[in-house]
């Protein structure tokens, strides 16, 4: 197991529009946003896939980073207010698509602990 490159064609086939995940640009990233049905809760995964190149950032800041922040309603377009959950890295290692599944259903369970633990 290796360090591979990685696209954003590769990004979209794992984090699919049809499962409910949103390509957006930050930045010079592009990041995807799922939000949760019943939560007011989105997930985010920050692909380290620069905009401007189609390629992922230098070595040592390219892993793929999963975290959560609250937003101020359910509507999909209501305000992000604060951080939930803190990111989890994802080396871009040969079986990437594997542990980024697991590190998202991570930050899914732990945001709603958190969520319930502080019952915004």
């Amino acid at each position: 197991m290796g360090y591979v490159r990685m696209t954003k064609e590769e990004m979209d086939e794992k984090l699919k529009s049809e499962k409910g995940w949103e390509c957006n640009r930050t930045g010079n990233e592009y990041v995807y946003d799922f939000h949760l049905k019943h939560f007011p809760i989105i997930i985010k995964v920050a692909s380290s896939i620069r905009i401007d190149t189609d390629r992922a950032r230098n070595k040592g800041s390219d892993a793929i980073r999963v975290y959560a922040v609250m937003k101020d309603g359910l509507d999909k377009k209501a305000k992000i207010i604060r951080g939930l959950v803190k990111a989890r890295r994802v080396n871009r290692m040969t079986n990437w698509r594997t542990h980024l599944e697991a590190a998202v259903y991570s930050v899914i369970k732990r945001s709603k602990v958190v969520y319930h633990k502080h019952k915004w």
